[in-house]
């Protein structure tokens, strides 16, 4: 009974496919190909003929509605000789040429029958021709003249019917506004002036009655206009020219009503607004159709995308079914050749196919048979008694084998491990450890990688005019990649950030050194700032990154207005925004990456944009600037609770403190910046070491000995001495042995000093180091080009100088926030 469920599981399954095993079985590899390329091309055929044949009828669509906004143009035209006629029977004006007139009302009429509107067309011919006919009197020329009017302002509504563009979703209100708006507001401008014009009660009545049609037009004529505000202000412009003057029109037909003198202002009035109307109605016409021209040729475009689509997945399916057919054909041919190899003597004969599929197990089985029929051969051969010992023999071999294998894989790891640290180090020291903390102000900064080596990177520097450079950024990717490309994008953004260039310059150029130089095409999103201390002004670009947060002294936690332009390396000769804020006292500036934002717990919930402003706004008010860092890496930590980090944790917080002063805040610019000075320094080492390579073991000692609290600076020295003396022996002194060198190590409160000295010929690292190519293999590059690189990222200020007599390095690392800002 336990086996019967498998076995009617198994009998279910082969009668669900059973009809397409029997096609399959009768079929040859090319024509199941065939079959499933005709299926796949029905399918296609299928999904996609509705969608061209929709987008084939909104084609058709736009252009009749096209055609029928150029008929309403011609109809509006003839409105407005119509007006203008209507005037001319009152004696208000000149009258257009009336065999002009009637080649336009027989041209429209046979127009509208060509779109069945042959009732309309009717009354039309037969208004005119009544209008030709009308009596003396100026009420009765004004009642025929109007009919016709009216007959042609039917035909425009029922024109906007027939092409359907009474119907159109996207420009309803502006073709209304064309179609019936603005036709009957023209006919009611001439029709006002002109009723009041001939005199009469019934006639004063009907005139002010036109009040009513103009004032309600005014709301759907600017609903029209808002529906084409892509055109600019120009359309709402003459929009409320004309508005206003339907407004003095009104005003001067009240007046008319009393003082008949008044007519002829009313008069100008009415023309000018027929004018402007029309001009109006013209305008909006350019522009609709403008519209519907762009509409037609975006429709088309997109017909011609889903053919080009459709055809390249049929190419795609076609040549993928070819590849597949081949590679089965040659997977098949080599199984046939190694069975027919084997069973004509070649026991050694095995198969070996170039593809992942179903038919590698046939293979695999096929040479596990025949290695195996090859063992039994050899065991048949062998002697009973030394089969035992040979096996053994193996086994002792395998097992030595294995463990010399496993041992170098240790001793590889262990090395790789230890080269990790080493570039973990590294990373680290080459980023700012010490910030200042000022009265006033302070700035604090913190960097969390996720794995080994990190891809954000901060910095925070002194700048000449007495101002301060800070960059957040984030480097897409992970790794030694990652953090290597880090190295230089931090490199290149404080070169030229000590240039003075503002923010959006800065980005840019380093932008375009990025792109000549970015072989593993990686990027880095940044938001660089200069803040001025001395008024809390603040200036900064992005380059695709996070807008910066700052947490007002109001209380509320507020995202600064940010361009968000495109990330670093990505394409050159890009422009970058440069925005000003002010950081006023109590408030603080957070610039953070996504690896606070996007930290995520156990149930795969993020940190997220609100929880990060909470925290901000409840912070206390009092705290600094490296408080605030400590205490959002670990609301960060507690969130995750031990869930492994899935990116880099990066953020540096500035503060300006309450309380302060600014009179007492020193000033601000390059003249008022005095030069660094180690009043209190203290020797620390006075090491001599002759010109050999083989003495720098013993200068690495003596300056480990010397910072015994401070590896990272012992570190960080021993690097850049290494790098510069090698340089001077090599390049300065030309190898020669007999010279001596001299190497002080001083430490005042704020700075550690490194100074070299030598009695080479002048000789300037800094400026004679090639500049490195990383495009380069690491032994092709130019010596000391990367590593002096290496020195100037490490060290705040490096300088060199030559008095005739030898060479002077003077190299600065600052140890205390306090005087950073004398750098």
């Amino acid at each position: 009974m336990a086996g019967a469920a498998p076995s009617s599981w198994h009998q279910a399954y082969a009668r669900f496919f059973g009809p397409t095993v029997w096609i399959s079985g009768r079929l040859s590899f090319p024509r199941k190909y065939l079959l499933i390329g005709l299926l796949v091309l029905a399918a296609l055929g299928t999904l996609s003929a509705p969608l061209l044949d929709q987008l084939r009828k909104d084609v058709h669509s736009t252009a009749t509605e096209r055609k029928g906004l150029d008929r309403i143009a011609a109809q509006t035209q003839l409105l407005g000789d119509l007006i203008r006629w209507r005037s001319a029977l009152l004696g208000g004006s000149a009258a257009p040429a009336l065999s002009a007139l009637d080649r336009s009302v027989s041209a429209q009429a046979k127009m509208a029958r060509g779109d069945g509107l042959s009732a309309g067309a009717d009354r039309l011919e037969q208004a005119w021709r009544t209008a030709g006919g009308a009596g003396d009197t100026p009420q009765v020329r004004f009642a025929a003249s109007t009919a016709v009017i009216n007959a042609v302002l039917a035909l425009i509504r029922d024109e906007a019917r027939v092409y359907r563009l009474n119907v159109d979703p996207e420009l309803d209100a502006a073709l209304d506004m064309l179609s019936d708006r603005l036709p009957v507001v023209i006919d009611t401008l001439g029709k006002q002036h002109d009723a009041l014009a001939i005199g009469g009660t019934d006639i004063a009545s009907y005139a002010l009655g036109a009040q009513v049609v103009l004032t309600e037009s005014a709301p759907a004529m600017r609903a029209g206009i808002a529906q084409l505000s892509g055109s600019g202000g120009s359309l709402s412009g003459r929009l409320d020219r004309l508005l206003a003057g339907i407004a003095r029109q009104q005003d001067a037909a009240d007046r008319s009503l009393g003082m008949p003198s008044a007519l002829g202002e009313l008069a100008q009035i009415a023309r000018a607004n027929v004018a402007s109307a029309q001009e109006l109605l013209q305008r909006v016409q350019a522009e609709v159709d403008t519209r519907l021209a762009r509409r037609s040729a975006r429709l088309q475009r997109f017909q011609w995308v889903i053919g080009l689509l459709i055809a390249g997945a049929l190419g795609a399916i076609g040549y993928l079914f070819a590849g597949i057919y081949i590679s089965t054909l040659r997977s098949l041919k080599s199984l046939s050749d190694g069975t027919e190899r084997f069973c004509a003597g070649q026991f050694d004969a095995r198969i070996t196919l170039e593809t992942h599929d179903e038919l590698v197990l046939v293979a695999r089985n096929f040479n596990t048979m025949a290695t195996e029929f090859g063992r039994l051969l050899g065991v048949i051969k062998r002697q009973n008694e030394t089969r035992e010992a040979e096996l053994e023999s193996q086994v002792r071999l395998r097992t030595a084998e294995l463990a010399d294998r496993n041992s170098e894989l240790r001793r590889a790891a262990q090395r790789v491990a230890e080269e990790l640290d080493l570039a973990r180090n590294m990373q680290q020291a080459i980023l700012p450890q010490t910030f200042p903390d000022e009265p006033s102000w302070s700035v604090s900064a913190a960097m969390h990688p996720a794995r080994e080596l990190g891809g954000d990177f901060y910095d925070f520097f002194a700048l000449p005019d007495g101002r301060y450079g800070m960059l957040v950024a984030d480097v897409s990717g992970k790794g030694v990649g990652a953090a290597f490309f880090m190295a230089v994008s931090r490199t290149v953004i404080l070169d030229l950030a000590l240039c003075g260039l503002p923010p959006e310059q800065v980005l840019a150029r380093a932008n375009d050194l990025l792109c000549e130089r970015n072989p593993m095409e990686l990027f880095a999103t940044a938001c660089y700032a200069v803040f001025d201390p001395a008024d809390g002004s603040l200036r900064y670009a992005n380059a695709g990154h996070h807008a910066p947060l700052v947490r007002r002294a109001a209380g509320p936690a507020e995202v600064l207005p940010c361009a968000r332009d495109i990330a670093l390396g990505v394409l050159p000769a890009m422009d970058y925004s440069g925005i000003d804020a002010r950081l006023e006292t109590s408030e603080c500036l957070l610039l953070y990456t996504d690896g606070v934002t996007e930290a995520f717990d156990r149930n795969g919930v993020a940190y997220g944009d609100p929880r990060l402003h909470a925290w901000f706004e409840a912070t206390p008010r009092d705290a600094g600037a490296a408080d605030l860092v400590e205490a959002l890496v670990a609301s960060v930590a507690a969130f995750v609770d031990g869930e492994e980090a899935s990116d880099d944790l990066t953020c540096l917080v500035v503060c300006r403190k309450s309380g302060v002063c600014m009179e007492d805040t020193p000033p601000s610019g390059a003249e008022a910046r005095p030069p660094v000075i180690l009043g209190d320094k203290v020797e620390l080492l006075h090491h001599r070491l002759p010109s050999r390579v083989e003495e720098l073991a013993g200068l690495a000692e003596a300056v480990e000995a010397a910072l015994p609290d401070r590896p990272d600076l012992a570190f960080t020295a021993n690097v850049c001495l290494e790098e510069l003396i090698t340089n001077t022996i090599v390049h300065g002194l030309g190898g020669a042995p007999d010279h001596e060198i001299e190497v002080f190590v001083n430490r005042s409160e704020a700075w550690l000093e490194i100074i070299v000295k030598d009695d080479a010929p002048k000789f300037d690292p800094f400026a004679e180091a090639p500049t490195p190519d990383l495009d380069l293999k690491l032994d092709d590059r130019p010596i000391g080009g990367l590593g002096v690189h290496l020195v100037k990222t490490m060290m705040d200020i490096a300088h060199a100088y030559s008095d005739g007599n030898g060479n002077l390095i003077i190299l600065l690392k600052t140890l205390q926030a306090s005087t950073s800002s004398q750098a």
